[in-house]
């Protein structure tokens, strides 16, 4: 072969080498744009339907509030009623009988009937505090810790600093099923003998600890087991807010909640 002819075959050689790399350097810049194509349609795709189910939340649990609030107006205007009627009667009966058998059968039924129409004020207390409206997030769970502690035992301790205010109906109404529902948890499965619960405002956030030295529990084996940790958090989602819970078994439990307080929404 000539020395003409080696240098075609070497210039043949060079631009087919070049013409691979520069179909490889071309695959491969396609395969990181399409790739960055689909990671950010991906993102946006969750982002849309993390959107959806926040919004399902929020929808349900409007649901769920109103749903509550009918149940508690039927049980305090139907229910009670009947029961103070009947209450009336028994003292009527009491009053002008007698027999002193049927007298103290009144007196025994009225007492009996007396707790049944407290705990249908608690119950509807809970369902729907009638405070929490009209004075705040603060007056409710003061209200609420007083019915579930009604023997002035000390074994809830609630309290309350900062710069208190408004927080809006709709935070508020939140907040107040967050720390309801880690209350009663603390009370049915830590068998804690002291209950912490504070609140604290800051300049544009609201602070929330719930605190029990109760037996404690692992949070990764409690999901599904009826201690509501999903709920909880998916609540603080709906506002925005930050929930953490900590707890091991013989060390109590701790659960803390932020959630930010613009100005926009202090007072609607």
């Amino acid at each position: 072969m000539t020395e003409g002819g080696d240098l075609t075959l070497i210039l043949i050689l060079v631009i087919g080498t070049l013409a691979m790399l520069v179909l490889a350097m071309g695959l491969f810049f396609f395969f990181v744009i399409y790739q960055k194509r689909m990671i950010a349609k991906e993102l946006e795709v969750n982002q849309i339907r993390s959107l959806q189910q926040k919004e399902l939340l929020r929808t349900t649990i409007l649901a769920e509030e109103n749903e509550r609030k009918r149940f508690a107006e039927d049980l305090h205007d139907e229910i009670g009623a009947m029961l103070s009627a009947i209450k009336m009667n028994l003292n009527r009966l009491e009053k002008k009988s007698e027999d002193n058998l049927l007298r103290s059968l009144a007196a025994d039924t009225k007492h009996n009937l007396d707790e049944v129409i407290f705990n249908i004020r608690r119950i509807t207390r809970a369902l729907l505090p009638p405070s929490l409206e009209r004075f705040g997030l603060g007056q409710a769970i003061g209200e609420l810790v007083g019915w579930v502690d009604r023997s002035s035992s000390g074994r809830i301790r609630f309290t309350e600093y900062g710069d208190i205010r408004r927080i809006g109906i709709r935070r508020e109404m939140t907040v107040f099923r967050i720390i309801q529902e880690l209350l009663n948890n603390a009370l049915k499965y830590s068998q804690a003998g002291q209950i912490d619960i504070r609140l604290r405002y800051g300049r544009n956030i609201l602070c929330v600890w719930v605190k029990d030295n109760g037996v404690g529990f692992d949070p990764t084996e409690a999901r599904g087991k009826g201690l509501g940790l999903q709920n909880l958090k998916g609540r603080a989602e709906v506002i925005n807010a930050v929930f953490r819970i900590r707890s091991s078994p013989g060390k109590g439990s701790s659960a803390i909640l932020i959630t930010t307080v613009d100005q926009d929404d202090r007072y609607t």
